[in-house]
């Protein structure tokens, strides 16, 4: 799975070639927005200004399962509180970018503070009347655990979505739209019957076939029929555009389950494409990607790919890495890159994010390929 250097040179030319592009590819999102609050388990505290946190989730475990049958107290501290949820993040990657976005994210009316500074980069936002969610977030070295509140979300309905998109501004930005991506199925209760709300009624009949993109957040909560019910809505796009479903690893095995398909045995790159391709083929849909830590897979009709991307051992900020992933496959498939090009670029979107703790620019990601190239990343 390893990437010679010719691939990213390739790739870092081609991008500054087209970066006049961007700007006429507008892209509309929807539909979550949670304020993240961020904080770190204390490990060992060696003074009132100082601290080690807890380094792994494996670690935290062994805690609180010794506390089983008796009690545990840990000390917490709030980092800092952000925006987030996948719409704000991946839509922070695309804007940053370049790409010209319209969120319909749910950021309060009015809007909370903390997502200022992704509205400022945004052609627009429209709070759709839903306030956000809020989400804790623990960060480890090896990963992060999110405790979220989003109870209110069960108010999204078809005839939310009705009324909210009565003066028809939803459906002129999404005609004028290369790409539309739909994130966070699985915290929206209604979700599959708002996703064939929107393909029976909202977007049917569009002049053009624009780019589809749709992410799950983790579904561990939802059972395995609300899966297959959600696969059988997902393909119902197909007729509106090409639709691409992008999962992590787990979230494509609990599809397989879903869909008695066999899982990933392992995380080498055989085992991934042959999920990603009876995943694509079961869900009849045009793509499916699978992004892992360390590498990425997508299927499509003409074929498979998988390569590895620019590991960090020690990230300053994992949550959102896998929606600037997504921003930046995404990116690519906006600009008709190659399947193997486009996880390269979201390769790169993500590992500049979870090194800077923050998205990249055009410029920044051409950058950051080059160093990739020249293996001068740490």
């Amino acid at each position: 799975m390893s990437l010679s250097k010719k691939p990213l040179q390739d790739l870092a030319n081609k991008l500054e070639r087209i970066a006049p592009k961007l700007s006429e590819l507008s892209v509309a999102m929807g539909f979550d927005a949670f304020v993240d609050e961020t904080i770190r388990i204390v490990g060992e505290r060696s003074s009132p200004e100082s601290y080690t946190p807890m380094p792994t989730i494996g670690d935290f475990g062994a805690w609180a399962t010794a506390s089983a049958g008796r009690s545990g107290l840990r000390e917490f501290v709030l980092e800092k509180s952000t925006a987030g949820g996948c719409t704000v993040n991946m839509g922070d990657g695309i804007a940053t970018m370049g790409f010209p976005l319209n969120a319909f994210s749910g950021v309060g009316d009015p809007m909370h503070p903390v997502f200022e500074d992704f509205a400022s980069k945004c052609a627009s936002v429209d709070s759709i009347s839903m306030q956000p969610g809020r989400a804790i977030v623990t960060e480890f070295d090896d990963g992060k655990l999110m405790l979220c509140g989003f109870s209110h979300f069960s108010q999204f309905t078809p005839d939310f979505l009705r009324h909210q998109f009565a003066d028809g501004r939803f459906r002129k930005i999404c005609e004028q739209s290369a790409g539309i991506a739909m994130t966070s199925w699985s915290v929206y209760p209604h979700m599959t019957d708002c996703w064939k709300y929107l393909y029976q009624e909202a977007l049917a009949g569009m002049a053009h076939r624009p780019q589809l993109f749709f992410d799950l957040a983790d579904p561990a909560s939802r059972s395995l029929a609300d899966l297959s019910s959600m696969i059988a809505a997902l393909r119902g796009f197909e007729q509106i555009g090409r639709v691409t479903l992008s999962v992590n690893l787990n979230e494509a095995n609990q599809i397989a389950r879903a869909l008695e398909i066999p899982e990933a045995l392992n995380e080498q790159a055989a085992s991934l494409e042959s999920l990603a391709r009876s995943i694509r083929i079961r869900a009849e849909v045009s793509e499916v990607s699978i992004h892992l830590v360390k590498c990425a897979t997508t299927s499509t009709a003409e074929g498979a790919a998988t390569v590895e991307g620019p590991f960090s051992a020690k990230p300053k900020r994992s949550v959102g890495a896998g929606d600037r992933f997504n921003a930046g496959f995404f990116a690519g498939q906006l600009l008709n890159l190659a399947a193997a090009d486009c996880l390269r670029l979201g390769a790169a979107s993500s590992g500049y994010f979870v090194r800077n703790a923050h998205s990249a620019t055009w410029e920044q990601l051409i950058q950051f390929i080059c160093d990739w190239a020249d293996s001068k990343l740490l």
